[in-house]
């Protein structure tokens, strides 16, 4: 009796959403992520992609639910390192920092013309990664330690414009803001935690679905 009523439920909700006819967007761009705060005392600025799409109902359409991903290869952070005894052998201890992330929020719009800018909040997944490593005075790996962060729970901003120099093609310029407690990273030998805060930046396309 439950399967058949879940089965109902999906169906119903599945032919109000034909009729209330479907919209959407798929987009992507390349951008920079800068730390905030603490964050910033621990990892640089570092190279960002990311890749969304939204989907609304013509009946309400100044709202849309948007999923979002975004990788973050922040830059290598590279230390010399003289040991005791071997004063004029100089080691490089290199720290190299991670983050995946997965969003899921409301986005509000509204097209004018040819511009249409957006904004909207939602929580989000973040998977944060953060290895050293130690080479010797020619280059190569001696030693390695690599820390695989828990997945953790955080809050994400977004905001945004596109301009629709043609018809099917809109180029996006998008800025979130993030929010993520209890990340932890190596500094120096120590693995530290605190609380993450980072703005990112990002110009791509975005490509309308049309009506479904």
């Amino acid at each position: 009796m439950k399967k058949l009523l879940i089965i109902i439920l999906l169906l119903s909700v599945l032919s109000s959403s034909v009729s209330a006819q479907i919209f959407g967007y798929l987009g992507g761009g390349l951008g920079a992520t800068m730390p905030q705060g603490e964050f910033n005392e621990y990892t640089k600025t570092g190279f960002s992609i990311m890749g969304y799409g939204t989907i609304g109902m013509l009946k309400m359409p100044y709202v849309q639910l948007r999923l979002g991903l975004q990788g973050v290869f922040f830059e290598h952070d590279d230390r010399n390192v003289v040991f005791e005894g071997y004063p004029d052998d100089v080691f490089t201890e290199t720290y190299t920092n991670d983050l995946l992330k997965a969003t899921l929020g409301l986005e509000l719009s509204k097209r004018l013309a040819a511009f249409e800018p957006y904004g909207g909040a939602g929580i989000g997944i973040y998977y944060f990664e953060s290895k050293t490593e130690l080479k010797d005075p020619d280059g190569e790996v001696i030693a390695s330690n690599k820390l695989d962060s828990k997945t953790k729970f955080g809050w994400n901003l977004n905001g945004g414009i596109k301009i629709f120099m043609f018809p099917k093609v809109a180029f996006d310029f998008n800025l979130q803001y993030d929010i993520v407690q209890d990340l932890e990273q190596y500094s120096g030998e120590e693995v530290v935690s605190f609380n993450s805060e980072f703005l990112s930046l990002f110009a791509g396309v975005s490509i309308p679905l049309g009506v479904f």
